[in-house]
């Protein structure tokens, strides 16, 4: 399977966003009186914390660029957390941030998606004192999944939909449940079968002969009625769910990929 976003990738802000962001980061901090100590501290310890979720949120958007899911237990091996937080607890209210503010379905993207530029990048050179308080981190691109071997998340920007799914599957073990996902989602989303090699790639790697197998499951479990495997002329398995694609469509659309599109470039 390809790893292609669902829409195109760009790593720049738009100008709008660019000139948003600047906007925030001058009125940041501008208070008409002295602070407190107390909200002097509640500042220091806030922007702390928005600089360690900043760059987590950059090691998600780089990992996704590179075709890599990250598991939130990922960030204590990378210790983003601040100067004495516990690892555990930057976890939590990373994880808290993120579905408390707006952020991305896990959903085929529709139109254009931007990464925001992580805020040290809008930073630049300038120091930032107890006094500012630092704006609200962009997480709309961002995507949670949550599994039962942990919580993973990608940059909807930067990977599509198809491809962190591919990933998040096999990440948890599940050959039947990545099986019938792929699948289900090429003939729900472009909508076409899909060929038995297709598993032979990255991140699957499986020989024709696994994928056959694991069809096989899945018809005898019973639980997916819905997935058919068809046959080209030339002997070549593709599978579709009729739930998207009926079987005459299923059948002409196997001919087609598998055999009549190589002899009409």
């Amino acid at each position: 399977m390809e790893q292609k976003p669902d829409a195109a990738i760009s790593m720049r802000s738009s100008d709008m966003s660019r000139v948003a962001g600047e906007e925030c980061l001058q009125q940041a901090g501008q208070d008409d009186g002295e602070l407190s100590v107390e909200e002097r501290e509640r500042r220091r310890a806030r922007n702390e914390m928005i600089c360690a979720m900043d760059d987590a949120l950059a090691d998600i958007r780089q990992r996704s660029y590179e075709g890599k899911l990250t598991r939130s237990s990922r960030w204590k091996k990378m210790a983003f957390q601040p100067k004495g937080m516990d690892a555990r607890a930057f976890e939590e209210q990373m994880l808290l941030y993120i579905e408390q503010h707006d952020h991305a379905d896990d959903a085929p993207a529709i139109g254009k998606l931007t990464a925001p530029r992580p805020l040290k990048v809008q930073l630049g050179d300038r120091q930032i004192t107890d006094e500012e308080e630092l704006p609200d981190l962009d997480v709309s691109d961002i995507v949670l999944i949550y599994g039962k071997k942990g919580i993973y998340l990608y940059s909807k920007a930067l990977m599509s939909h198809s491809y962190a799914h591919a990933l998040y599957q096999t990440a948890e073990d599940s050959d039947i449940a990545t099986f019938v996902d792929v699948v289900r989602s090429e003939s729900r989303v472009y909508p076409r079968p899909v060929s038995a090699d297709i598993f032979m790639n990255v991140p699957y790697l499986w020989p024709v002969s696994k994928t056959l197998d694991v069809y096989e499951q899945v018809k005898s479990s019973g639980a997916f009625a819905d997935i058919c495997m068809t046959r080209t002329s030339r002997g070549e398995a593709y599978f579709y769910s009729n739930l998207y694609l009926s079987d005459a469509q299923g059948k002409a659309l196997a001919e087609w990929y598998g055999v009549e599109r190589g002899m009409n470039p």
